[in-house]
């Protein structure tokens, strides 16, 4: 009776780590990676590349076309209330739960642990210090791989208009008859 009681006891034992490598993350350990990884800092940062991206969007927009004094000062204030709207929307009080939940449905504890390990580190710290530069880098060519695409991708956008008004016409017209 013992030994099959030490077994069942051993057999807990050598299965209990897996089962806790499925673990949903505790809210504690989610702060705590989020708190090292700096998000907070992070998200600031994406916002104003997000508002650089609009700006330069308007300009792209624009097409170099000279405004009056009236039609800068819509535009501005154009501007100002898309950025007003998604600084509004991507405080890290309404963006903090989203992350949280995410993360909770996407890792276990042991991962959550694992990374705290690695952002704790001076090469995680490294990470957490560059990476914003990686992605505001990322995004500026991206962003001029999609200024060259432009045209073309606009060109396209005439076709299928052209396309679709000619196929919508062809189904308005009466059949002839023989």
């Amino acid at each position: 009776m013992r030994s099959r009681l030490a077994g069942i006891l051993l057999f807990t034992c050598l299965i209990s780590p897996a089962f806790a490598a499925d673990t949903p993350p505790s809210d504690a350990s989610l702060h705590e990676l989020m708190e090292v990884m700096h998000m907070h800092s992070t998200l600031d940062s994406t916002l104003k590349q997000v508002e650089g991206m609009m700006r330069s969007s308007v300009e792209s927009g624009l097409a170099g076309k000279s405004l009056d004094d009236g039609q800068r000062k819509i535009v501005e204030s154009g501007e100002v209330k898309m950025r007003d709207l998604i600084v509004s929307a991507m405080t890290w009080d309404k963006m903090e739960p989203m992350y949280l939940d995410i993360y909770r449905r996407s890792f276990s504890q042991k991962e959550i642990d694992d990374t705290l390990t690695f952002y704790k580190s001076p090469s995680g710290q490294a990470v957490v210090a560059k990476l914003p530069v990686v992605m505001q880098e990322t995004m500026k060519s991206v962003q001029a791989e999609m200024n060259t695409l432009t045209p073309e991708i606009q060109r396209i956008a005439r076709e299928t208009t052209s396309e679709l008004q000619a196929y919508d016409a062809s189904k308005t017209k009466p059949a002839s008859s023989p």
